[in-house]
């Protein structure tokens, strides 16, 4: 959207703050005058790791996630606090998440998980050089030990269903564009 196509916000309304998150009812004005309410959820962003181990096979966690009422498989991930990097929230996740540290962070690409009502933009990364380094979970997660899989397993577990995860779709397409790039030489 060009600048010139950019509603005007008339108005802002705060209706939730909740520890990282604020929900607001916005009014604006598109450029032919219509007005519009939207409510949005503000998130500070977020980063998620395709962790890969010396023989190629990604690290994934099941995780409790209360609005999907049930575990997911999924790649590690986590929130950005405020006003810190990327690669400092991934370079913390994967060590809490799969208890190894990385020598090497890979920015994959990013991407606007529900930009329909929601600020969360998350930042992949290629997490490699994996040596045993784990920081305690944070307090409201229980994550088991990692799951190791070769990614024409994970291409199987999205078509079958078992990932059902947005962030490990996500992740999965970054990941082949990479190694589609370095396969034609670019």
């Amino acid at each position: 959207m060009t600048t010139a196509e950019t509603p005007e916000v008339l108005s802002s309304q705060e209706l939730v703050r909740s520890s990282y998150l604020r929900i607001t009812r916005d009014t604006v004005r598109f450029p032919d005058g219509t007005e519009a309410e939207r409510t949005v959820v503000w998130h500070p962003g977020a980063v998620a790791l395709v962790v890969e181990d010396e023989d190629g096979r990604w690290l994934l966690i099941e995780q409790y996630r209360h609005p999907a009422g049930g575990t997911l498989l999924e790649i590690p991930a986590g929130t950005r606090e405020v006003g810190e990097a990327p690669e400092v929230t991934a370079a913390r996740e994967v060590r809490e998440e799969t208890g190894y540290a990385a020598d090497h962070l890979e920015w994959l690409g990013g991407a606007w998980m529900a930009p329909g009502f929601s600020s969360e933009f998350i930042d992949f990364y290629l997490a490699t050089g994996l040596r045993h380094d784990p920081l305690p979970q944070d307090h409201d997660e229980f994550i088991a030990p990692p799951r190791r899989m070769t990614v024409e397993e994970l291409r199987a577990a999205v078509v079958s269903g078992e990932i059902q995860d947005a962030k490990t779709m996500t992740a999965l397409t970054l990941y082949s564009n990479r190694q589609q790039r370095g396969a034609d030489g670019a």
